[in-house]
């Protein structure tokens, strides 16, 4: 494989989903147009709930021009287009390993590009090249080993008193039912057993940021999440969101030694208990200013 990933469009099929198959690339969830839609989905229920795209006190630098920003994990580029225009004198990169979700040039403001990268092996840029790098909602791509060396290379390319963001879901459903802990427990089981992935990692991202001597500054903020139709409008979205989460872990029936349609039935009995238990979950974001050492 050549620097930073080169083209990473290997794929193998598993009961209709297709996942990456690439040495080295962890990713938990599938890479086709049903995950596109639901990241398309969760992006704007993440906005809604955060009421913005970002906490770190970043929009002077962008409103007066100049700044440069990086989006790691990009996907189909609703975060970055949607900033870009928000703040048309900045320029806004998009990385991922799979570009078959970018949009068309036509359907890009002219303030954004779009790169094919697996950040695994390097974030494909200088030092002190960036004012802002956000990740958003990563939890099932890296190890907790790739998380920390992620880390240390977002740190490497940003700017000096740049800014670094986190967007994560603690991954884990609050007021369960006796299925829905069933699930929620074997989901994070089987990720981390079969893909090395810790679905929680937002619990250790703080420890990762403080771990970095040139980061300071750092605030982690949380805000709930409920899920469920109990919460009206929103609560029945996001219902959606995590069960399409949940059917995208194709892999997890056999690991339960069940078949697939016992276990679209467990998820139709998740739905019935969110409802029931009012259901929530909590997501996260953490930010942290690079400065110099004292």
């Amino acid at each position: 494989m050549t620097p930073y990933g080169g083209v990473t469009h290997k794929h193998k099929s598993l009961h209709g989903r297709n996942y990456f198959d690439i040495e080295d690339l962890n990713y938990a969830l599938p890479s086709d147009k049903l995950e596109a839609d639901r990241g398309s989905l969760s992006h704007i229920l993440s906005k809604h709930i955060w009421k913005g795209n970002f906490r770190s006190p970043i929009a002077q630098k962008l409103n007066n021009g100049g700044a440069k920003v990086l989006d790691i994990g990009c996907g189909s580029g609703n975060w970055i287009i949607d900033m870009a225009l928000e703040y048309p004198s900045s320029t806004f990169i998009g990385i991922d390993v799979n570009s078959s979700f970018f949009p068309s040039n036509d359907k890009c403001p002219p303030n954004v590009c779009f790169l094919t990268s697996n950040v695994t092996y390097g974030i494909p840029f200088p030092m002190e090249t960036f004012d802002f790098v956000y990740l958003g909602m990563m939890f099932s791509a890296f190890t907790e080993l790739q998380w920390s060396e992620l880390i240390n290379d977002v740190v490497r390319v940003l700017k000096y008193d740049g800014w670094v963001e986190s967007l994560e879901t603690t991954a884990r459903l609050l007021n369960r039912g006796k299925v829905t802990k069933y699930i929620d427990e074997a989901v994070r089981i089987a990720c981390m057993k079969e893909k090395g992935v810790n679905l929680r990692i937002s619990t250790s991202l703080p420890k990762m940021f403080e771990s970095n001597e040139t980061l300071t500054n750092i605030q982690c903020v949380k805000v709930e999440y409920p899920v469920g139709e109990w919460f009206g409008c929103f609560g029945k979205y996001s219902i959606a969101n995590v069960r399409r989460f949940f059917q995208s872990i194709v892999y997890l029936p056999e690991y339960l030694g069940i078949t697939y349609e016992e276990y679209n039935d467990m998820l139709d009995t998740f739905v019935k208990e969110a409802n029931e238990n009012k259901s929530y979950t909590y997501i996260q974001r953490c930010f942290a200013q690079k400065t110099l050492n004292s």
